[in-house]
């Protein structure tokens, strides 16, 4: 007679411990998320990376040409300096410093102007015109 006892005993139903309540819809959509992240993490590292590589190749362009300014103002310096005018204008142009006998001072000092009438503007034509009439 125990046997007819447990006959028409039922189990409660056993409750799975990693279902969901709608499936495995939210597990998809977790992965999804996640794969979307870390594609949007290695395409901005990509990014960064490339622009990295753009800041060291200028940083060398920078210093190369700094490099070829120094040198371009060491060649102005050389070329500015008037002992190396000196011998360009000696060497490739024949000049020579002049002698004393060719050398002349001119006196700038205060004169009175003269009151010419060739100097006057206005007068000029005038007095012209009555010279060729002049017996000369």
């Amino acid at each position: 007679m125990t046997i007819n006892k447990f006959k028409n005993y039922k189990r409660p139903p056993v409750k799975k411990r990693f279902t969901f309540k709608y499936g495995k819809k939210p597990l998809f959509m977790t992965l999804v998320v996640v794969m979307i992240i870390a594609l949007g993490t290695t395409i901005s590292l990509a990014g960064l990376s490339n622009l990295d590589k753009q800041i060291n190749n200028l940083d060398f362009e920078i210093s190369e040409l700094e490099k070829t300014k120094m040198s371009l103002m060491g060649e102005i310096q050389g070329i500015k300096s008037s002992s190396e005018i000196e011998r360009e204008a000696m060497y490739k142009l024949g000049m020579v410093y002049p002698k004393e006998e060719q050398i002349v001072y001119i006196d700038i000092g205060d004169k009175e102007e003269e009151k010419d009438v060739n100097n006057n503007v206005f007068l000029s034509p005038i007095y012209s015109v009555l010279k060729s009439f002049t017996i000369n």
